[in-house]
């Protein structure tokens, strides 16, 4: 089915890929359809390196100010065959590093984690059939060599160790019988009120009216501010998802779950400008409620430290025959409270996560004799951040491993 998928990290772990797997549609993920609580094996393939060209979005008072051309060198982490940092491997998580370059100079470089969210088939215009595995990211990016303030770099990095962290998504869509991949994604680093918020490391007043957003690929992309957003009505192909983490080596590892179907509203309240001027209404916030098939559940408390669900326009893909077609992306965070019925436990938690709108026509992926039915063009993930390794309580500005899922549909 199409909904969420488990994964994490401990934050020196890394996934082996072994050579370039054939991208055949390989259906259900093996997250589908279990007891309550209950663990289960997740099924991926193989993901190759690849590179691809992308833009930087410097934002100012909630409109573009100023976009910068890179190329992006996306490289899977490798380790021993069979191992994270001396551990077993976990659910569906890996590491990349990512180089982006101007001309052939490196302007940035970091790693991001990759925690794996849910999959789902897409036709193209062509009548060429897609498998996607949506993944949430997150990591550090540093600059290599001067480059301009406050763009494209923001002002908060000298004072954090020339560090940056951004968040975001990538949907990686294997073209079925090939071995051959088509990638999109985007990455956000927000301004003050979500990535320098008091209490938490790389607190400050820096950029309170600056965010900054890179995206691939940047053929046919158009940066704006002002986008399609989300709301109701939900979808009956929706799910949340919890993962059990495993501690440090040599303890066990990650251990996936099966999903938990859902009902859920997404109220929008309204539209404004949450990083500098009012005027541009370049974010959405709306309140969540969620109710899970096994008792769990998620409601927005109102703060103290978001608002509830908020989302940012970030533009649109505008060719239909290139992937991921006609597409608008908004990034996504939002502070829940979450209540686990697997083990009892009520956590207030922020999440981070990304919306895609439009695209190609998409439909489940089911085990038969199940027919798959079409999917509502309006993908929402996000995934909370707990402090690595162990993911004990939460944090917003620093890199961050995840033990909940959303997966939401309209």
């Amino acid at each position: 089915m199409r909904y969420s998928k488990s994964v994490l990290f401990a934050l020196v772990g890394v996934l082996v890929w072994n050579g370039v797997a054939a991208a055949q549609c390989m259906g259900p993920d093996g997250l589908d359809g279990g007891p309550c609580c209950a663990q289960a094996t997740l099924n991926l393939p193989n993901f190759p390196n690849f590179n691809q060209k992308a833009i930087e979005i410097c934002w100012k008072d909630c409109n573009v100010s100023s976009v910068v051309p890179y190329t992006a060198h996306w490289k899977n982490v490798l380790i021993k065959p069979g191992t994270v940092g001396g551990s077993t491997l976990p659910c569906g998580e890996f590491t990349m590093t990512l180089d982006l370059l101007a001309g052939t100079a490196v302007q940035w470089t970091g790693t991001f984690l990759f925690q794996y969210s849910r999959t789902w088939e897409e036709t193209d215009p062509s009548g060429g059939t897609l498998q996607v595995w949506r993944f949430l990211i997150n990591g550090d990016l540093r600059t290599v060599g001067p480059i301009g303030l406050p763009c494209p770099v923001p002002v908060c990095a000298p004072a954090n160790g020339n560090r940056v962290h951004f968040s975001g998504y990538m949907d990686e869509a294997g073209i079925c019988g090939t071995i051959l991949f088509q990638r999109a994604w985007m990455i956000t680093h927000a301004c003050d009120s979500f990535h320098h918020v008091a209490g938490f490391p790389r607190a400050g007043v820096f950029h309170p009216d600056r965010s900054y957003s890179i995206v691939g690929p940047s053929l046919g992309f158009v940066p704006g501010p002002l986008q399609p957003t989300e709301g109701t009505p939900g979808s009956p192909f929706e799910a949340m998802r919890r993962s059990v983490l495993g501690a440090p080596a040599p303890a066990p590892p990650t251990i996936c779950t099966f999903e938990e179907r859902i009902n859920f509203q997404l109220l929008p309240q309204n539209q404004f400008c949450m990083c500098g001027l009012p005027g541009t209404q370049q974010f959405l916030l709306a309140n969540l409620d969620v109710l899970g098939a096994c008792g769990s559940s998620v409601n927005t408390p109102g703060g103290p430290l978001l608002p509830g669900f908020l989302s940012m326009g970030i533009g649109s893909w505008t060719i239909a025959g290139t992937f991921p077609g006609v597409e608008a992306v908004r990034w996504n965070a939002g502070q829940y409270n979450w209540f686990d019925s697997c083990t009892g436990a009520l956590q207030s938690e922020v999440f981070f996560g990304a919306t895609t709108i439009g695209g190609y026509a998409a439909k489940q992926i089911v085990a038969p004799p199940q027919v798959p039915a079409p999917l509502p063009m309006t993908f929402i993930d996000q995934s909370n951040s707990l402090r690595p390794p162990l993911g004990v309580g939460t944090v917003m500005n620093v890199p961050y491993i995840s033990d909940h899922f959303l997966n939401l549909n309209h």
